[in-house]
């Protein structure tokens, strides 16, 4: 998400002459700030805080029906298939015993 604030910058922006120019950045700064909460959300979540896993939760199972209408009714599998394997990921990878011990330990 942090790499995708520049390209819509460079691509939206200063590349072509979008319909908003107000709207256009508003999506780089929406771009930037998500990739930021992910960022901090991460780390959060790396260092085992009690109150990071909800909002990850909330994350990924949000980016399930976005990968899913990517991959299958948009037609673009290349956008929507890694999303949905990520997210598949980390909420497999949230809830695994492992991660679970981690967090009663703490």
């Amino acid at each position: 998400m942090l790499a995708l604030g520049p390209v819509l910058l460079v691509g939206g922006i200063l590349m072509s002459q979008p319909d908003s120019v107000g709207r256009a950045w508003a999506e780089v700064f929406m771009a930037m700030a998500a990739g930021a909460l992910i960022l901090f959300l991460a780390r959060a979540l790396s260092r085992a805080a009690s109150w990071s896993r909800a909002p990850v939760v909330v994350i990924q199972i949000l980016a399930l029906p976005i990968g899913y209408s990517l991959a299958f009714p948009s037609a673009q599998p290349l956008y929507g298939i890694p999303i949905l394997v990520a997210a598949l990921a980390v909420l497999y990878l949230v809830f695994t015993q492992e991660s679970q011990r981690a967090f009663l330990e703490r």
